[in-house]
């Protein structure tokens, strides 16, 4: 499984148990409607996977979901879920609006566009031509006349049997 999501924070590795067992936490929010926190732990080497980054990266995270049952001294079983990474990929991001806005200062010589200018969007180089509008962009028809009673006029016969 994997998730994806912007790094919280990043454990130290810490030792568990006489055997020397090692594990790490990482936190990630994930970047939907309805942000999460979601600790992830990496074990042994896997540790290791978490020394490059920083706080506010993207990454995506592969894991296994593992759960286990547990019963205290007292006789009580309570059931526990340890999301397990295994492997983490950097999500490289760039800002796509800054560069088109550093494109669009140099061909055209303005620090900003003359007062009383709006810059549109170029869905297309100008040399080329779209013979249909773009995937998604609105068509537009023509609308019914009406009249100020919110009825349409009256078709005039034109002779046509149909």
């Amino acid at each position: 499984m994997e998730i994806q999501g912007r790094i919280k924070q990043i454990f130290a590795t810490g030792t568990v148990g006489a055997n020397g067992f090692q594990k790490r936490d990482l936190v990630i929010t994930t970047e939907e409607q309805y942000p999460s926190d979601i600790i992830i732990q990496f074990t042994q080497s896997k540790c290791a996977l978490l020394d490059n980054l920083q706080v506010g990266q993207r990454v995506k995270v592969h894991f296994n979901l593992q759960g286990r049952e547990w019963t205290s001294p007292q006789g009580e079983v309570k059931y526990f879920n340890t999301v397990v990474g295994w492997k983490i990929e950097l999500i490289q991001t760039t800002n796509v609006a800054q560069h088109t806005q550093q494109y669009q200062q140099a061909s055209q010589g303005y620090a900003q566009p003359p007062q009383g200018y709006q810059q549109q969007p170029q869905y297309a180089p100008p040399q080329q031509t779209q013979a249909y509008p773009p995937q998604g962009q609105p068509q537009y028809q023509q609308g019914q006349i009406f009249n100020n009673m919110g009825q349409a006029p009256a078709q005039e016969d034109d002779g046509m049997p149909f």
